[in-house]
This record gives C-alpha cells, sequence and structure tokens, in this order.
C-alpha cells in the first residue's frame, strides 16, 4: 500500500511539473517583414485590402496585435473589440506567413508609408487625444465663432460659446470610443476644419465685401462640414498624407496670394484666388508623400512649414519701412512660398523627421529668431529691413543648429551633432558659439561654418 501510495505521489508531482513547464510565453511581434506595422485598426484593414482567410477577424473592432507563443511555433492575432473585450484567434507559421506576404503587398501597392518610427502604416489609434483635440480647437476657434453670431446678445453669445465647446467634448469623446478614431483623422478632422472655416470667411467676404453675422455663420457652418469631412476622408490615410495635404493647402494659398497681390488684385479678388489656390494646393500635397523620390514623413511636411516662415521673414526684410499693403501680402505670402520650397530640399529630402523633432525644430527657428530681434535692440535700430533681417537670421541659424542635430536619413539611427547636409563628398557643420559670438558683436575672429572633405 505504501509503495502505491508513493507512486501516485510521484506521478501527481510529474503531471504538476509537467503542466508548469508547459506554461506559454507571448511576445509581440510585428505584422510586417519590415517590422514597422506594431498594430491593426479597421482603416488599414481597408487601405491594405485584407481579406478572409488571410485576415480572420469579422466584424467591428479598435486595433489588433501579433505575439509569437513559446515554447512551440505558432503566433496569436489579439483582436480588441469596441466593448473592450480582447478575442484571440491562434495562427500556424503558415498562416502568419500569408498574412505578412499579405500586408507586405499592401504595402508596396499603397504607397509610401509614414515613415513616423514605431508607428502604423497608416496612423496609430488617437484615443482620447481626438477629443482633447477637437474640443481645444472648439475652445478657442469654434466657440468664439459661434458667440460671434449673437454679438447684440451678451447670454446668448455666452452660452453659444459653452455649448459648442462642450457638446464638442461629448460628441468627440464618444465618436472615439466608438469608431477608433486614428491620429490621422483627428489632425485632419481638426486642420480641414479650421481651412473650411477660413475658407468659407474668405469667399463670403469675397461675395460681400464685410464679414458680418451672415459671413460669420457660414464660415461657422463650414468648419463644422470641414471637421466631419476630414474624420471621414482621413480614413485609410497615412500621417505623412495628411500633414503633406494641409502643407499643400498653405502652400497653395500662399502661391495664389502672391500671384494675386502681385497682379493688383483687390482685396476681394485675392481673397477668392487664396482659396482657389489652398484647393488646388491640398491634393498636390496628398500626393508628395507617396510620389517623392525619397520617403517623406509627417515631421517632414511640418518642416516645409518652418522653412516657409522663415522664408517669409526673409522676404519682409525687403520691404522697406512704408510698403503698400498690396506689396506686403505678394512679399509675404511669396516668401512663405519660396521658403517652404528650399525647407522641402533642406529638411524633407535630407531627413526623416518625426512630428517631435519636426517641433523642436520649430521652437529652435523661433529661439533663434528672438536671440536675433535682440541684436536690434541692443544696436538701438527700428529700421524695418534690419530689424526682419536681424529676426529672419536668427532663426535660420537657430534651425540651422538644431537641424544639425539630427541624423540625415541616408544615416538614420546615427546621429552626429552639428552635421547639416552632405554635398557630394562635403560635410557641413556649424558651431553654435561662434553664432552667438557674432550675433552678439563680440570682437575676435570666429569659425562659424565648418566644411569637411
Amino acid at each position: 500500500m505504501r509503495i502505491l501510495a508513493i507512486a501516485a505521489f510521484v506521478s501527481l508531482f510529474a503531471a504538476t511539473a509537467a503542466s508548469v513547464g508547459a506554461q506559454t510565453v507571448e511576445t509581440p511581434v510585428s505584422f510586417d517583414s519590415a517590422q514597422r506595422v506594431l498594430a491593426i485598426t479597421p482603416a488599414m484593414v481597408q487601405r491594405l485590402n485584407l481579406t478572409a482567410p488571410t485576415w480572420p477577424v469579422t466584424g467591428e473592432f479598435k486595433e489588433a496585435h501579433l505575439f509569437s507563443v513559446s515554447p512551440g511555433d505558432a503566433f496569436m492575432l489579439v483582436i480588441q473589440r469596441p466593448s473592450g473585450a480582447s478575442e484571440r484567434f491562434p495562427l500556424s507559421t503558415s498562416e502568419r506567413d500569408a498574412l505578412r506576404a499579405a500586408i507586405d503587398a499592401g504595402m508596396t501597392a499603397s504607397g509610401r508609408p509614414s515613415g513616423e518610427i514605431g508607428s502604423d502604416l497608416v496612423s496609430e489609434p488617437a484615443g482620447n487625444r481626438f477629443a482633447v483635440h477637437l474640443t481645444s480647437l472648439a475652445a478657442i476657434v469654434y466657440g468664439p465663432l459661434a458667440a460671434s453670431l449673437f454679438e447684440d446678445d451678451g447670454k446668448a453669445a455666452g452660452a453659444a460659446w459653452l455649448l459648442t465647446t462642450g457638446l464638442t467634448y461629448f460628441i468627440t469623446y464618444s465618436a472615439a470610443q466608438s469608431s477608433g478614431i486614428t491620429r490621422a483623422q483627428s489632425d485632419f478632422a481638426a486642420d480641414l476644419g479650421l481651412v473650411a472655416g477660413a475658407s468659407g470667411l474668405l469667399l463670403g467676404y469675397a461675395a460681400t465685401g464685410d464679414a458680418d453675422v451672415g459671413v460669420r455663420g457660414v464660415a461657422f457652418g463650414s468648419a463644422i462640414v470641414g471637421t466631419l469631412a476630414g474624420a471621414g476622408a482621413a480614413i485609410g490615410m497615412s500621417d505623412a498624407e495628411v500633414h503633406g495635404a494641409m502643407m499643400g493647402v498653405r502652400m497653395g494659398g500662399a502661391f495664389a496670394l502672391g500671384a494675386a497681390n502681385l497682379a493688383g488684385a483687390d482685396a476681394r479678388s485675392a481673397a477668392a484666388v487664396a482659396v482657389a489656390g489652398a484647393a488646388i494646393g491640398g491634393p498636390l500635397g496628398f500626393a508628395y508623400p507617396r510620389h517623392a523620390g525619397y520617403l517623406v514623413t509627417a515631421g517632414d511636411a511640418e518642416a516645409i512649414g518652418t522653412g516657409g516662415w522663415i522664408g517669409a521673414a526673409w522676404a519682409a526684410a525687403t520691404l522697406g519701412n512704408d510698403p503698400s499693403p498690396k506689396r506686403v501680402g505678394a512679399t509675404l505670402a511669396l516668401g512663405y512660398f519660396g521658403g517652404g520650397l528650399i525647407g522641402s530640399q533642406v529638411f524633407a529630402r535630407q531627413f526623416n523627421l518625426t512630428r517631435t523633432q519636426a517641433n523642436i525644430l520649430d521652437v529652435g527657428a523661433i529661439a533663434g529668431g528672438l536671440v536675433g530681434a535682440a541684436v536690434p535692440v541692443l544696436a538701438g535700430q527700428g529700421d524695418v529691413p534690419f530689424v526682419m533681417g536681424a529676426i529672419a537670421g536668427g532663426a535660420t541659424l537657430g534651425a540651422a543648429i538644431i537641424g544639425g542635430s539630427f541624423p540625415i536619413a541616408s544615416k538614420a539611427g546615427s546621429p552626429v551633432a552639428g552635421r547639416l547636409r552632405r554635398l557630394g563628398g562635403a560635410q557641413l557643420s556649424v558651431s553654435p558659439l561662434s553664432a552667438l559670438a557674432l550675433a552678439g558683436r563680440s570682437p575676435g575672429q570666429y569659425s562659424l561654418l565648418n566644411v569637411r572633405f
């Protein structure tokens, strides 16, 4: 009997050990062979044309992740439903390979990916950021615009602002929870809403010559329509395409406005022409990331805008002290357009910027402009060309210093401080200390730029 008891104990111990040893470990893996797609959203399923049996998921879902299962040679597809529930689909190695091949083929057919490090092919989920983004915009733009419709009734104006801001939050929060809004949809909804509102205001002014309540009402309605259209149109779009489209809107509008003022058009005609230019520039900007001969990221598209306002600052230095309004409009608008073209070559072609890097570049240019503005203050100079030239020079230098800390596209992941770009065999670098010394007019000899071959 004792022998049987010992045997039973040994058997139970062995079974328990085997159970513990059979515990599985799931490790997140990418969906594609380039190891860029870490999550799949409904928008990506549509854009990549994923269908059964390669894509086993049916019904609504928010996002999907893939895990390798060990021990063993298998994978687990984990789906998050809108209700918060998770569903798991086991995949064999062959099924996983088929899914990877379908995603790779979809990436090839759908154009360039966004290029954002660690992001999805199309765009990552925005989550509650969508509600925060739109609510902030409602508080500072849409709410005041709605309030302006009741200019003779202070109570109604206050109520309009409060209702517009508050309802925006609840509507956008509900949409984010139920529809799986992506970051591209969030950005495009906000940006296209602003563009549509501004276009409605400009077209109303072009038609009537004023911006009375009726025109502001058209602008408010246009902004709402633009916001809804942006959220819908951005389904399946990458971050780079969204920001490229808005870059095209700004560049097209600037070029058209500059050309109209240069041709001597009156203010109402120039407003209409600017809207037309923006409408033409948007689709061109959308196509830019897909068809450029180099990778264009969302950060690259934003950096083009940085080049644009630096170009406008340089153009302002040519205005003189008493320019006419038309000359101001033409000079600044065409300066922005020219600066954007230069920015596309200096920033977009040379780097693969993330949006964070683009923001840092923008802040660096602004900080450089402030440093440059200190020069005419210290010198007691109020001459407009001198002041604007100092600001433009400081902004350019600030952008150069910050840009020099970023890796060029061909060396992504291996940044070299101070490097701006390579031209042939030459490497250019800038000395921040020398730049500050020159800005402060300190006596001595300084090496601002260094060229190595």
